[in-house]
């Protein structure tokens, strides 16, 4: 059985280290700061040279058996995540001498480092973050699953590394400096958040994310270590959509979605009529009923939505009938207004957040939490694994053009998504930072089909399950993710990429397609890809320029708001378009966040990295 944790952190004081680094009353503030990631208990562990803590959200195993920090031998161990392989690791360690203590997941991987040491991290199937205090080398182990879905961000100091969860929790500890990095706050102004090359850069200065697929060691001389321990099939692809890829694809899929429903606790599942999360509640529905959730837009929160104005609602609906018994469809539905408390609970401090869409995304993650679920199965994934975008306009004038497939445009992308407004001194990086993107694009492997999916599983993906983990943490809910699932991703990029699109259809995921065919109604089956719904634009420009309004004095006093943009005069920043406010306000009330941190220090000082 698993025990899920979802809130960890700590600090490692160097041997040589001064008086003043943080111990054990800084570690209580980062994990009493990550109360929303697991509200259902709290651990605390000192050391000496190294505190950790945690915070836990309970699937499995809901006593005390697998119980935070955890110490076996001369290791103990924080960890958030889940390991979906667990028993089959359980089984082979008993048979290697183990003897275990409770049913968790997290004395499996607990067991599996003392065991294998780092080659334990290639045996893993899951998501995961975790710090292990290895005693007998007095070393501190840091890591992350292989996508990343896990976050996990340290600060190297004067005398110790202290790492947590969540950037916001990390700055709990006084001795970190609490400044922007200019730098990456233009880089994402210019190119958005989706298009960051550098995976451990964050908007905060000497604030770092530990990359996907590594772990770090740092002993306690501060010498420091790290190694990626698993990337992107590469060399000469095999497969070409044969009848053997497809049966190979759907047993992949049936494993990942399995896998994700083990819980003594109710999962639900996403559904918005798509392919993709038609494809995972129909798994997940024939095993045990399931609750299946579809957010629908209307003018006001309680109003029925048309189904005409409402296609996701519509399909889901289809699936729904199709299943009969198997699902217990709810329907939540949201107004299109945005306040700034909706805001506020999107700012995630390691990368403000440029996408209005992350309002309607928390929405509906506390929804999954308001009907009693404390997980739920979330397609993401597919599209970037198995060229679910080709057939999207935007992808194929920024990224590749299928009708041409040996040229790709990519020049143009970073460009996409233009932020009206920014200041003559952001402006004067615009080229350098496209420049980044494009050179990044230009050393990746593959067809330029492949080129642009390697680029989008670099960039793209890594963004999208950072916010997906930020927010549902929001509301104390866990997203599984069985598209991601690295065996399934392994397979995608093995073959060639080709095998996924029909190009006179302009259509992507057909081997997908075909492999889940029976699970679903044709018209699910043949479904093109949508965008991911959100509030309409009138009503939207209208509540954000109300709110820009409102406080227009605060903004344009904001330091780094008045260093980056060059706004419209008194009364007219409803000229700016709705991207702008957007990503105006969300700049505001980042730069708002990080300075209530009260330091004794300056701390809306900016700082180029």
């Amino acid at each position: 059985m698993t025990f899920s944790g979802c809130g960890i952190a700590g600090v490692l004081r160097f041997a040589d280290s001064a008086r003043d680094t943080p111990g054990l009353l800084e570690v209580r503030r980062m994990t009493d700061a990550l109360r929303h990631r697991g509200p259902n208990g709290e651990g605390i562990w000192d050391g000496g040279a190294v505190v950790l803590g945690h915070r836990r959200l309970s699937f499995l195993d809901l006593g005390e058996g697998g119980a935070q920090p955890m110490t076996r031998g001369k290791s103990t161990l924080v960890y958030n995540g889940e390991l979906y392989n667990f028993a089959e690791l359980r089984a082979e360690l008993s048979r290697l001498g183990h003897r275990f203590e409770s049913t968790s997941d997290t004395e499996v991987v607990l067991r599996a480092w003392i065991q294998w040491d780092a080659g334990a991290l290639e045996r893993f199937s899951g998501m995961y973050a975790f710090a292990l205090w290895d005693a007998e080398r007095c070393r501190l182990i840091l890591a992350r699953d292989r996508i990343g879905i896990k976050p996990l961000y340290y600060h190297r100091g004067h005398g110790f590394v202290a790492f947590a969860s969540e950037v916001e929790a990390l700055l709990e500890c006084r001795q970190i400096p609490r400044r922007p990095d200019l730098r990456a706050v233009h880089d994402q102004l210019l190119r958005s958040s989706t298009l960051e090359v550098d995976r451990a850069r964050t908007l905060v200065d000497n604030v770092k994310a530990l990359p996907p697929a590594t772990w770090m060691s740092i002993d306690v001389g501060g010498r420091e270590h790290s190694e990626t321990y698993w990337a992107l099939p590469g060399g000469q692809p095999t497969g070409t959509g044969s009848v053997d890829d497809v049966e190979e694809l759907r047993d992949l899929v049936e494993h990942g979605v399995r896998s994700m429903t083990t819980a003594d606790v109710p999962i639900g599942a996403f559904l918005s009529g798509g392919l993709d999360s038609s494809v995972i509640a129909s798994i997940a529905a024939a095993d045990r009923p399931i609750t299946a959730i579809t957010v629908a837009y209307s003018e006001r929160s309680g109003d029925t939505p048309s189904e005409v104005d409402n296609e996701d609602l519509r399909y889901s609906r289809v699936l729904a009938a199709h299943l009969a018994e198997r699902i217990d469809h709810q329907v939540r539905v949201r107004r299109h207004a945005v306040s700034l408390e909706d805001i506020d609970d999107v700012c995630d401090l390691a990368v403000f957040c440029d996408d209005v869409r992350h309002v309607s995304i928390l929405g509906n993650y506390r929804s999954v939490a308001a009907l009693g679920l404390r997980g739920v199965l979330n397609g993401q994934g597919a599209d970037e694994t198995m060229c679910g975008y080709v057939g999207m306009n935007s992808f194929v004038t920024n990224i590749l053009d299928v009708r041409a497939p040996g040229f790709a445009t990519l020049s143009r992308l970073p460009a996409a998504r233009e932020v009206q407004g920014l200041s003559p001194d952001v402006l004067t990086r615009r080229s350098d930072a496209h420049r980044e993107v494009v050179d990044f694009h230009a050393r990746l492997a593959g067809t330029p089909l492949e080129k642009a999916h390697r680029l989008l599983m670099h960039t793209q993906l890594p963004r999208i399950v950072q916010f997906e983990d930020f927010l549902s943490m929001r509301a104390s809910v866990e997203g599984r993710f069985p598209f991601l699932d690295h065996r399934l991703v392994e397979f995608a990029f093995r073959g060639p990429l080709e095998r996924h699109v029909d190009r006179s259809k302009r259509l992507g995921k057909v081997l997908l397609r075909r492999a889940t065919a029976s699970l679903l109604p044709e018209a699910l089956a043949t479904r093109p890809k949508q965008k991911f719904p959100s509030p309409g634009q009138t009503s939207l420009h209208r509540s954000l320029t109300a709110l820009a309004e409102e406080h227009a004095s605060e903004i344009r006093d904001d330091e780094l708001v008045s260093a980056t943009f060059d706004l419209p005069g008194p009364g007219r920043l409803s000229t700016m378009p709705v991207d702008s406010l957007w990503v105006l306000l969300s700049l505001w009330r980042w730069h708002v966040r990080l300075r209530t941190f009260d330091t004794g220090r300056t701390a809306n000082a900016l700082a180029v990295a």
